[in-house]
């Protein structure tokens, strides 16, 4: 992931089910421009509509290698989206198309595909652009001590959410506590730091802030127990704060000139007197709780390596098929992929901007830390 563009992704998401009334009040728009010769959906001038098979990188092995993903999201496809009137296809024809998807053999998938979805490119004009993120391996502990001294707090009793449509109302939401009979906005990171814990309100211990911090921008995770244990944690809730790219600022301030998780995570070893005062630049904080499974979407799926892709759900609903044509940082490689829409996060903002999930640990981060690059992406939809 670029952390010069961060975000929690699963955190937004889960906790912003408005994202779903956006996508409500943009269909209108979404379908006027999809079908209206100009637009975010339209094909260059003098452009031949492009098919699955003009794609380089389209192979039978892309189509099986993504239907577990999609059979996933097939479950959690939204009827309030894909309605009659929906430029994406109605939830029937989904519905349909997602049985036939589970009973196509493998050698009959690539054919499938090509026969049954129309591929339509988003905001051709404009470049876009592509990070990418991972599940982070770090270590932990379910009783403090002198090395696991780091909290990692659960959801608060005193959290309130507040839906804005109960009250006739447009916008994501409002997250506070109340006091004294009034709504008031939670605390910042740097007020949550300060406060008194209670071992009630841990979730587990960590050894480390800076480990901390990233958990809390990938949204979920794994720990590492000293008994060799592994144990995954994910989204709970968050204090309601925008989220604000530490990387960002160090390369405002010139302190670095790349932007990415290792450059931030070797700035902050090389000025450890520095550090709580970054980490508090960004006033959102996250919260946790158990999960049984490692990265969780917000569309609450289980992320897949290379298949999942966080998108801004305002332009494309969670569920959908796209094609991602780009290139990986790290290693210059193309990388044309069939991926599933299945996540979001408050960075990713625009039609033609999307994070792509890399897995878990080391290696994944690897990979995932340097990702900043242009791309296409289309979306499938029925026929």
């Amino acid at each position: 992931m670029t952390f010069a563009n961060q975000y929690t992704k699963h955190s937004v998401s889960r906790f912003s089910k408005s994202g779903t009334t956006s996508v409500l009040r943009f269909i209108p728009f979404l379908f006027t421009v999809l079908f209206s010769g100009c637009g975010l959906f339209t094909t260059a001038s003098g452009q031949q509509p492009v098919t699955l098979s003009d794609l380089e990188g389209w192979s039978q092995e892309q189509a099986i290698a993504v239907r577990p993903a999609l059979v996933n999201s097939c479950k959690h496809l939204s009827r309030s989206v894909l309605t009659d009137q929906s430029p994406w296809g109605t939830y029937q024809q989904w519905q349909l198309l997602c049985k036939e998807l589970t009973q196509t053999p493998d050698r009959q998938l690539k054919a499938f595909f090509e026969q049954s979805f129309t591929l339509v490119p988003v905001a051709p004009r404009e470049k876009g652009l592509f990070t990418a993120y991972y599940s982070p391996v770090i270590l932990g502990s379910l009783n403090p001590s002198e090395e696991y001294s780091i909290p990692l707090l659960k959801l608060p009793h005193d959290l309130v959410k507040v839906r804005l449509a109960d009250f006739g109302l447009s916008g994501q939401g409002l997250v506070g506590r109340v006091e004294k009979g009034f709504l008031k906005p939670y605390g910042s990171r740097t007020q949550i730091n300060q406060q008194s814990v209670k071992s009630s309100d841990v979730l587990l211990w960590l050894s480390s802030p800076v480990d901390k911090f990233f958990l809390q921008v990938q949204g979920s995770g794994n720990i590492e127990l000293p008994d060799g244990n592994i144990i995954h944690v994910g989204y709970a809730g968050n204090n309601g704060h925008n989220y604000v790219a530490i990387g960002k600022i160090l390369k405002q301030k010139g302190e670095l000139e790349e932007v990415s998780m290792q450059t931030i995570r070797s700035w902050l070893e090389k000025n450890p007197d520095k550090s709580e005062w970054l980490l508090n630049q960004n006033p959102r904080y996250i919260f946790f709780g158990f999960s049984d499974e490692g990265a969780i979407t917000a569309q609450g799926v289980p992320a897949t390596r290379g298949r999942t892709l966080a998108v801004d759900p305002s332009y494309i609903p969670l569920g959908l098929p796209v094609w991602l044509d780009t290139r990986l940082t790290a290693t210059g490689e193309k990388f044309q992929q069939m991926m599933v829409a299945q996540d979001t996060g408050s960075a990713i903002k625009g039609p033609v901007r999307g994070d792509i999930y890399m897995g878990t640990g080391k290696d994944a981060a690897l990979i995932a830390g340097p990702q900043q690059e242009p791309g296409k992406l289309y979306v499938l939809i029925p026929r």
